[in-house]
């Protein structure tokens, strides 16, 4: 299955990931939680799988679909999220195919 990774470099990557974990579980925009962990929480995008991990100095995204252009269009709709949420921290997600 066709994959993006990116990895962003934070000392506070715990922070943001309770941060979407506890925004997530309103289910927004029809998005469904999955699973979730101290460190990592996987949510159903409907077309796509996101995964958000945090180790003590980054924070690891990783998008999954079956087709391209929904991969292409889940993974900008994620980074455009992670850039809201982290704006105070300029954080920017650059997508590598995984």
């Amino acid at each position: 299955m066709p994959a993006l990774e990116a990895r962003l470099d934070t000392p506070r990557a715990d922070r943001y990931l309770a941060q979407l974990t506890s925004h997530l579980a309103h289910g927004p925009g029809g998005l469904k939680i999955l699973s979730t962990s101290e460190d990592e929480l996987v949510v159903d995008l409907g077309p796509a799988t996101w995964s958000i991990r945090a180790t003590p100095d980054q924070l690891i995204l990783r998008v999954q679909a079956d087709d391209a252009a929904v991969l292409e269009q889940q993974g900008a709709r994620v980074a455009h999220r992670i850039e809201q949420i982290a704006h105070r921290d300029d954080l920017r997600v650059d997508w590598r195919a995984a």
